[in-house]
């Protein structure tokens, strides 16, 4: 209970530092780590600190300020740290979590003696803006790092007494996975850091030059070990704003295309996480219920499926019967069948958003006409909007996920409804009146919100003058 005060004062905090602008962000920094390696007194360095941390790790481009002991053990795997709660470690993934636990391990246990010293030069370089001599000791504190965690992790393999001490520590057995991985990294620092410097922050095309630069330092790391140097090849998709691109480095260093030869090589993980990353967008599209989906958040996903799956298929040449390219039709017909389940009912949204009713003595075959007794429903009318939205993104893209038939159909059917029930909308409007008249123009609106939603602004434009001279006639 004793420390819920401080909990309550370290999110109000963060709360606060998420509002500020990017420069403000930077600038706190760079004088909270300033004036941290000065020693001097009277703020909550710490606590700022890890309000800034989640912010600064989001922005792009070089970080200015005065980095202290921790953060420059950190650097060499800045790019695979990571604030989620289930780490993917499968890619190199680092959780941020485990990294001040591990400092004071270091402090505590395994480097008590040295740690304090070297991190005292290094806030003394710091300071003095002594770069060689800052190199060194950070280059020193890497090493020492490194192997003082292999030693540990290799103890507690062979002692579970130890094991279980150590996860205590780390938090579980995530931590020593994390704590090997850090010693991984640690132990080609200088690799790491030549690929930091080298290499932007986002890459937008990982081309040719920049697949050559990291097959170089990936083949320097590969002399120590080619599990090691993996990481490499981790940072550097950490880095990439579409992650198939780097298909293009497993090709460069297996020196094929085919996907039988590439999916046996040293760098098959690559490919085998951007399939296992297809396979649980379908997997997730498939257990949702339709009707009851957040449209939006599926429309993007399946659009990154798509960019996946025409990426994975011009990078490398799939076999029909092989294990990849099943894999990947696999996970294409499954997202197909969720894609067709959940438009199905798209054609029954759209009549209650934009309501028909019977009219005469004919029955059930009565003509239709619009129901303006009512206004429209919000909710209907926002389900139907994020319809259309999710028909219109996946119009371009529907070849790439096995949905074209269904998608060209439903649009189609809900073009068809929409012509009729502008129309009939636009006879009501010349006679109707009071309520009904004002009923009558909201649902024109909506009409019109509906046909750009399907990214038909032009039609848009022309049922809303449709409407003002039907509403000028009726006058």
């Amino acid at each position: 209970m004793a420390n819920e005060p401080n909990a309550s004062l370290s999110q109000r905090l963060a709360s606060y530092l998420a509002q500020l602008p990017q420069p403000a962000v930077l600038k706190l920094a760079s004088g909270i780590e300033r004036e941290k390696l000065r020693g001097a007194a009277g703020l909550p360095y710490e606590t700022i600190l890890s309000g800034l941390r989640p912010l600064l790790a989001s922005f792009r481009g070089r970080r200015p300020g005065m980095a202290d002991p921790l953060r420059r053990l950190c650097l060499p795997f800045e790019d695979l740290l990571s604030d989620e709660q289930s780490i993917d470690r499968r890619r190199g993934r680092i959780a941020r979590r485990v990294i001040e636990p591990l400092w004071r391990w270091l402090e505590s246990e395994l480097l008590p003696d040295m740690l304090p010293d070297m991190s005292r030069r290094i806030v003394d370089h710091t300071l003095k803006d002594d770069r060689i001599a800052l190199e060194a000791s950070v280059s020193v504190l890497h090493a020492a790092v490194a192997a003082a965690l292999v030693a540990a992790l290799d103890e507690a393999r062979r002692d579970a007494v130890r094991r279980r001490e150590i996860e205590a520590r780390l938090g579980g057995e995530g931590g020593i996975e994390d704590a090997r991985a850090i010693a991984a990294v640690l132990s080609i620092a200088p690799i790491m850091l030549k690929l930091q410097s080298a290499l932007p922050n986002a890459i937008g095309d990982f081309d040719e030059e920049h697949v050559n630069l990291v097959k170089e330092l990936y083949d320097e790391a590969r002399e120590k070990s080619s599990d090691v140097a993996l990481y490499v090849a981790f940072a550097t998709m950490a880095r990439l704003s579409e992650t198939w691109q780097i298909l293009r480095l497993a090709r460069k260093v297996a020196h094929y295309r085919n996907d039988m030869l590439v999916s046996r090589s040293e760098l098959a993980v690559l490919g085998e996480l951007l399939l296992a990353d297809m396979d649980r967008i379908a997997r997730g599209a498939e257990s949702r219920r339709p009707g009851h989906t957040d449209l939006d958040n599926l429309r993007e996903e399946v659009r990154r499926f798509a960019r996946m799956s025409k990426g994975f298929t011009a990078e490398i040449d799939l076999r029909r019967h092989g294990d990849w390219g099943q894999r990947l039709l696999g996970a294409r017909a499954r997202l197909s069948a969720a894609i067709s389940q959940e438009m199905a009912r798209f054609e029954t949204d759209l009549p209650r958003a934009l309501p028909l009713h019977q009219i005469g003595q004919y029955g059930r075959g009565g003509p239709l006409r619009p129901d303006i007794s009512s206004p429209p429903d919000p909710a209907r009318t926002a389900r139907m909007s994020a319809c259309l939205r999710f028909i219109e993104g996946l119009t371009p893209i529907c070849d790439a996920v096995g949905a074209q038939s269904h998608c060209r159909s439903v649009r189609g059917q809900i073009t068809a409804y929409l012509n009729t029930y502008e129309d009939r909308l636009l006879e009501e409007m010349r006679t109707a009146s009071g309520t009904a008249r004002a009923n009558a123009e909201a649902f024109i609106e909506i009409a019109a919100s509906f046909r750009e939603a399907l990214g038909e602004n032009r039609s848009a434009g022309v049922l809303r003058r449709r409407a003002d001279v039907a509403l000028r006639a009726a006058s």
